[in-house]
This record gives structure tokens, C-alpha cells and sequence, in this order.
């Protein structure tokens, strides 16, 4: 059960930040691989992209918050300098 705070529902989320397998269809995630388990993308819900020198590093990352059968909300991200796939966050 989501906690509330002031009569309003909060989400919860917890971060991994762990290596993920993508597989992408028309350029967006489709299936993803984390911790020996598959999961089906039904829904693409937002994508934004972090780059240049905001944490003085030259981070260049493409998020994606996508929705998984079974309902599950995930944040991945590709990391454009590595190209490396990665789950940072999940939503409750």
C-alpha cells in the first residue's frame, strides 16, 4: 500500500542502479533482462536525457520510465558514453 501524505497518495521507489539487457524495437525499450528474469514493455511512459557536465562528470544518458507486464514502473537508462543499459529505479 502506497503511504499517504495530506489525504494524497505518494509513490514509492526504490534505486538499484544495476546492469540491464534492452532490447529495443523502433528505438524505444521492448524487453529488458534484470537479475536472470525477462520483462515485457507495454508502455513507454516518459523519456528524458541528462548530458554535458551536470554532475562534472559528462554524463550523457538517455532515461526511459516504462510500464512492465504486470504493471511495474521502471526507470532505465542508456548510458550513451559506455553504451551500457542500466535500472536505476522501480515504482511501487
Amino acid at each position: 500500500m502506497r503511504p499517504e501524505i495530506g489525504g494524497m497518495r505518494q509513490d514509492v521507489s526504490k534505486r538499484y542502479d544495476e546492469d540491464v539487457l534492452v532490447e529495443r524495437d523502433a528505438g524505444m525499450p521492448a524487453i529488458f533482462e534484470w537479475r536472470g528474469r525477462r520483462y515485457q514493455v507495454i508502455d513507454v511512459i516518459g523519456r528524458w536525457r541528462i548530458e554535458g557536465r551536470w554532475w562534472a562528470d559528462g554524463r550523457d544518458r538517455e532515461y526511459w520510465r516504462v510500464e512492465a507486464k504486470g504493471g511495474a514502473v521502471w526507470d532505465l537508462y542508456h548510458d550513451r558514453q559506455r553504451d551500457v543499459w542500466h535500472m536505476e529505479r522501480l515504482w511501487d
